[in-house]
């Protein structure tokens, strides 16, 4: 078969994919990755349309504090108001345009950098500098653009789209699931942003396959083995797909806190791998978590803000809580930079205008459904 060189040719095989069993597919058209029409669509049919993970509550945790972000273009930040509620707002200034603030940090209120003109924390006007002689002006007809903001097991999501459906009325069944573990309370101990020179399902097909743990990560993760034989997934559907790894008690495996009377059996060992379509990708453990906001800048590129947190009962425990911090963040460091190495070739290699699709193992049950949430995005 000849590699589609045009985005509908794209479309059309990611459609017949799609429509396959698990047993026959293949993975996405390597051209997805690098069409600029492709990946003009996914901005506009995905990323402006979909919920998008900005950060933690842990992450703002007193009034004034703020992160933000750009959904590709499109500038956006989080904020705990005085009740402690949270809001997000365009970052962008009504007057001529002007970002208001960058990163993340804290503010009583959001000065303009441009003009001076102020702004409450709940996105009202409350200053504007040599506005009195202009006819007809008014503070109370001049307010920050609101978005869509919700909140699940301790995330932050944002929404372009004000018709997006409710994101929290498709969770029930993820909750049934890890709702137990309660990592909503789990506390930020490091969180980074990083550029790669790759597309952004890249990674987020990387993050979710099994099958190259044994390789990538062999000095790492993969050197405990036996994923292969642990691994259950689960069907993924139109918002998140799921699998988890279960490990066996032994010196090397995760582990709940010997304090954790809420985890029993298998749970006090069991690590989740969790896609929330469509670019936040979570590890979550008895002992830690850490999720990954991707976001592109191009068909090329993308930014990663990635966060660890963990229970409060280790950071509580003075025999080995620092240790477990300190020991864990190293091997996520790790796993990242392998994790980066590995993604950034993939990106790389999709180039080749000859390359085709290529069958999918087992462990990779994840990607596919990735991959047909892409075609229900991108096909309609």
């Amino acid at each position: 078969m000849a590699a589609p060189r045009n985005a509908p040719q794209i479309v059309e095989i990611l459609r017949r994919n799609a429509a396959r069993e698990f047993a026959a597919a293949r993975s996405l058209p390597p051209a997805i990755y690098h069409d600029a029409d492709i990946f003009a669509m996914e901005v506009e049919r995905i990323f402006y349309r979909d919920w998008i993970c900005i950060g933690r509550l842990g992450e703002i945790p007193d009034a004034g504090d703020y992160v933000a972000v750009d959904i590709v273009g499109r500038p956006v930040f989080v904020v705990r108001q005085k009740d402690m509620s949270v809001k997000a707002f365009s970052n962008v200034c009504p007057h001529r345009g002007s970002r208001l603030v960058d990163d993340c940090g804290r503010a009583r209120r959001f000065v303009c950098p441009y003009h001076s003109w102020t702004y409450d924390l709940d996105g009202r006007l409350t200053g504007a500098p040599f506005m009195h002689d202009t006819p007809g002006f008014s503070v109370d007809n001049v307010r920050l653009r609101e978005l869509r903001c919700t909140q699940w097991q301790g995330f932050v999501y944002v929404s372009l789209d004000p018709d997006a459906e409710p994101f929290a009325s498709h969770m029930a069944e993820l909750d049934a699931q890890v709702g137990k573990y309660e990592f909503s309370d789990y506390v930020p101990v490091h969180t980074e942003t990083e550029i790669w020179n790759a597309n952004w399902k890249c990674l987020v097909e990387n993050y979710m396959d099994v099958y190259h743990l044994h390789r990538v990560h062999a000095d790492s993760f993969g050197k405990y083995g036996g994923f292969e034989q642990s691994t259950c997934f689960f069907p993924g559907n139109d918002y998140f797909c799921y699998h988890y790894v279960q490990e066996d008690g032994s010196e090397h495996s995760v582990a709940a806190h010997p304090d954790n009377e809420r985890l029993q059996g298998e749970d006090r060992h069991r690590t989740w791998l969790i896609n929330l379509f469509p670019s936040h990708t979570v590890q979550l453990q008895p002992d830690l978590l850490w999720y990954l906001s991707i976001l592109p800048l191009s068909a090329g590129s993308l930014r990663v803000r990635w966060s660890v947190s963990v229970p409060q009962d280790f950071l509580d425990d003075p025999d080995g809580g620092e240790q477990h911090v300190r020991e864990n963040l190293e091997l996520l460091m790790q796993v990242n930079r392998e994790d980066r190495l590995a993604v950034e070739r993939v990106h790389g290699g999709t180039a080749e205008p000859s390359a085709t699709p290529g069958p999918l193992s087992s462990l990779e049950r994840n990607v596919w459904d990735f991959g047909r949430y892409l075609a229900r995005r991108l096909c309609s």
